[in-house]
């Protein structure tokens, strides 16, 4: 007998997961492995000291005044207010397996199984893009301020490579880390005020690749100020493919293969430096983690994901995160930026 059939064919079975996307949380939020501040509703006030004294032969006499300093200096940190948001049109899934998952009634077209497989990503994403944000970019009216400083060779200077990362940096809301500390606006540095960050760098870099991997991290290690490695906990924030890197530097053929970066699990460290990994792109950063600063309202805002049903009679949804949210360094004497 013959089988007839009339209409469209539909596929009759399913893989019953859907493949997401891989979101990344590198671990600045959660971890807390730099300073994160919070409290601020449009600004900050960051405060840093310093003292200096003279050394004098002695006098019985009464003491006169001298030149030691005691310096406070206050530099104002401007947050910016950031948002993501969107509109959901639950209908698109009309005629797709989501529409299983929707209460019985024309108006209502909420799918429970796209919000837990789908709708429940917005906010890994939201995390990582703000790790994004956080090591890369920088707000479109600074790539012009980071343009206008005179490049040299010397320390105490920007490299022409620097002003050529910034300048292919995304244009974000906020600038990076590797921004901040190569030109602000603090009143603690040798020379307050707008202008040229006081980081160190390294005054000759190469093409990091499995090969030259270990040479570079040395000359980022020379350049570290003896004190602060005595004194504080340092740690080394890296581009992501480092790891991969090191990896196959360690495990090199040959017999000038050495292992020169510890590898424990998921500690990393060089000369017992930890290595922490970041969406850096060309800069590499050597400091106390509490020396890089990221100032919000309330960190937690990362997480409220604020839903709802637009307003008059409209069938369609909205979802909205709001933050305030800045970058900043301290103490940059001591922070050391390998490409700056």
């Amino acid at each position: 007998m013959a089988i007839v059939f009339s209409g469209t064919k539909l596929p009759q079975a399913e893989i019953a997961e859907i493949q997401k996307e891989i979101y990344s949380d590198w671990g600045t939020f959660r971890d807390g492995d730099i300073g994160i501040e919070e409290g601020f509703k449009s600004g900050a006030e960051v405060y840093e000291s310093k003292v200096s004294v003279n050394m004098a032969a002695y006098s019985s006499g009464p003491v006169a005044a001298g030149a030691d300093t005691l310096d406070v200096d206050r530099s104002v940190v401007t947050l910016t207010k950031v948002q993501f948001a969107d509109t959901i049109d639950y209908n698109v899934l009309l005629d797709t397996r989501f529409e299983r998952s929707m209460a019985a009634g024309a108006f209502n077209t909420v799918s429970s199984e796209f919000d837990n497989a789908v709708l429940q990503d917005i906010s890994p994403a939201i995390a990582q893009t703000m790790e994004d944000v956080t090591w890369d970019g920088d707000t479109a009216a600074h790539k012009v301020l980071v343009a206008a400083l005179v490049p040299g060779a010397a320390q105490g200077s920007i490299s022409a490579g620097a002003q050529t990362l910034v300048a292919a940096m995304p244009v974000n809301l906020v600038s990076s880390l590797p921004a901040i500390i190569l030109e602000n606006n603090s009143q603690a540095k040798a020379t307050p005020g707008a202008g040229l960050g006081d980081y160190k760098k390294v005054l000759t870099i190469a093409a990091i690749t499995s090969a030259t991997i270990a040479a570079e991290y040395a000359k980022l290690y020379a350049v570290l100020d003896p004190k602060v490695l005595a004194k504080e906990d340092v740690t080394i924030f890296a581009p992501l493919a480092h790891l991969q890197l090191m990896k196959i530097a360690n495990n090199s053929v040959g017999a000038a293969s050495n292992q020169n970066f510890l590898i424990e699990g998921d500690r990393v460290s060089y000369n017992g430096i930890t290595v922490k990994f970041k969406p850096l792109v060309g800069f590499m950063i050597a400091a106390p983690g509490k020396y890089l600063k990221i100032l919000f309202d309330l960190a937690n805002d990362m997480n409220v994901l604020e839903t709802g049903k637009m307003a008059n009679g409209a069938d369609t949804y909205f979802y909205k995160n709001v933050q305030a949210f800045a970058t900043w360094c301290t103490n940059q004497r001591y922070i050391t930026l390998y490409g700056g």
